[in-house]
Parts: structure tokens; C-alpha cells; sequence
């Protein structure tokens, strides 16, 4: 019996269908990328790598929100001040 897999949304565990816009985040040498799933899924560039899929613009928004939220946190206190964001 074949395997069926699904691609489910990182952030509210929605099941891709037919219709869907997804999106997919994955690491870059520069921070992070965003692509429509379906160039994601053409370039070789993503082999290998961990890719993190998005049922839409607003799951996808919102888990850069975290990861930005996350880089802000960051920062460290330089000479007692904290650094400017």
C-alpha cells in the first residue's frame, strides 16, 4: 500500500488541497526566505534543506512575526544601554 503524503501548515495544522496559496519559509545564508510552494518545490536550491510550509499569507505572517520577535530579543547591552532596534 503507497504512502499519501500531506503537507500541513506549520502553524494552524491545516491540510494542503487543490486550491490553497501555500508558502514555505526555510533558511538562508542570509536569514530566512519566503516562496510560493510551488517555486519552492522547482528549486534545487531547497534540497536538503528544512522547510517550514504556510497555509497563507497570515500563518506565514505571523510565524515571521515570532521569528522576528525572536532576532529582537537579540540584542545585547552594550556600555549599559541597550541596543537601539
Amino acid at each position: 500500500m503507497p504512502l499519501i503524503s500531506q503537507i500541513v501548515c506549520d502553524n494552524c495544522q491545516a491540510v494542503k488541497k487543490e486550491t490553497n496559496h501555500w508558502y514555505t519559509l526555510g533558511p538562508d545564508l542570509h536569514g530566512v526566505f519566503v516562496r510560493p510552494l510551488e517555486h519552492a518545490n522547482r528549486d534545487s536550491s531547497c534540497s536538503g534543506q528544512s522547510l517550514q510550509y504556510f497555509c497563507g499569507r497570515f500563518c506565514l505572517l505571523e510565524a515571521l512575526r515570532k521569528w522576528m520577535d525572536g532576532m529582537s530579543e537579540q540584542f545585547v547591552e552594550v556600555g549599559g544601554k541597550k541596543a537601539s532596534r
